[in-house]
């Protein structure tokens, strides 16, 4: 063979291989976590989980956050993952602590690189300066802004729930869940069965009225936003119940229908896909019914 000949060959040999040819990871992460996250059910007693499926999701995705900063996917699902573990799997108020601190840590991460792909010149400041309705216009084109911004939104209330409402509303923690909760209703007032008007709603109930800091709280908005949540999803068990518990503790004339809803709330079985989380809302459901008899 004639050295001009052999020459593409030994460059062939030589060069690397494009990138587009380099074969893929042996495992995805995001998909391992996933299919963790399938298995969150097993072993649990009513509302109460078990560790090992939940911390195995979180394990993958924690990794899948490291090894790929800009999925988006990743941060959102490790939010999700670490909110099971803080309801249904942590027991102590420590324990929950430290599981929404760092949700809350992983969340303002995520939602600093969800400013940088949607807005790059600008980035987290700039994002930070707008309105809900203009942040939600400019994060629009990025379909993980919803579940990032969201369960970031989340994780901030339960960590304040378990830091203390009065400490962690003078540190604007209520003031950072409304704003996550309304950009999150201007992106998407459905996803996943009304989350935002779910947030904002559980957020105007429950939050405490403290000068200079939460004057905007206004319980009969907890209920507008709740009832707008059960319009857009009457299947969320999560929905009903909290709207039953802002009835019977802001508008007692409404006290008979909250214990219908919490009635009609018991009697239904729990979603397959959502075993333990439905069965604590049916347990909650329960204890608030016989609180509120009548």
């Amino acid at each position: 063979m004639r050295p001009l000949l052999l020459l593409p060959i030994l460059l062939a040999l030589l060069l690397p291989a494009p990138l587009h040819a380099q074969a893929p990871p042996s495992t995805d992460l995001v998909a391992a976590g996933d299919a963790a996250w399938a298995r969150r059910a097993e072993g649990h007693r009513g509302g109460q989980a078990a560790a090992g499926p939940v911390d195995e999701a979180i394990g993958a995705y924690e990794h899948a956050v490291k090894e790929q900063p800009a999925r988006l996917e990743a941060a959102w699902k490790l939010l999700r993952a670490l909110f099971f573990k803080g309801e249904h799997v942590a027991r102590s108020r420590e324990d929950k602590q430290r599981v929404f601190g760092h949700g809350k840590e992983v969340a303002e991460a995520a939602v600093d690189r969800l400013a940088q792909v949607a807005l790059k010149a600008g980035g987290r400041a700039k994002l930070d300066a707008m309105s809900p309705a203009q942040a939600a216009k400019a994060l629009a084109g990025v379909p993980e802004a919803a579940p990032v911004i969201l369960w970031a939104g989340v994780h901030w209330g339960l960590w304040g729930d378990s830091f203390g409402r009065i400490a962690a509303a003078r540190q604007g923690v209520g003031d950072k869940i409304r704003r996550y909760a309304e950009i999150g209703i201007a992106l998407d007032e459905r996803y996943d069965e009304a989350a935002g008007h779910r947030l904002l709603g559980r957020l105007q109930d429950q939050a405490p009225k403290v000068p200079f800091f939460t004057g905007w709280v206004d319980r009969d908005k907890a209920v507008s936003e709740l009832r707008r949540a059960v319009a857009l999803a009457p299947d969320n068990d999560l929905n009903q119940l909290y709207l039953a518990e802002a009835l019977l503790d802001h508008q007692s004339a409404k006290a008979a229908e909250a214990r219908g809803i919490l009635r009609k709330l018991i009697a239904r079985p729990p979603s397959p896909n959502r075993a333990v989380e439905d069965e604590k809302a049916v347990a909650d459901a329960r204890a608030l019914l016989a609180r509120n008899a009548g």
